[in-house]
């Protein structure tokens, strides 16, 4: 599934999982009430970062340069990103 639309799932999931440890759980058990509540909004955390877009950061970063495509020019002409080498700057 792509990472847009399981957003939206993990949210629901993790929703549903907050409502059954603090409703159900945490008679039972206060510790093991607190974890499930932390792992449910951590799920929902992570499925709004999804939903949102917000995640471009945990892909793997790019070593040649986005703007040539590593190539290092730009319409015959050397790029203005990479400096004509190709290669992704630190920053990207």
């Amino acid at each position: 599934m792509e990472r847009n639309k399981s957003g939206p799932v993990l949210v629901i999931i993790g929703a549903f999982a907050f409502i059954i440890s603090l409703f159900v759980l945490l008679p039972l058990n206060y510790i093991l009430s607190l974890l499930s509540m932390f792992g449910s909004v951590v799920l929902i955390g992570i499925g709004v970062a999804f939903a949102k877009g917000v995640d471009k950061t945990l892909d793997p970063p790019r070593e040649e340069c986005y703007y040539c495509n590593g190539s290092g020019k730009v319409e015959g002409e050397t790029c203005p990103r990479c400096g004509g080498t190709g290669l992704a700057r630190p920053d990207d």
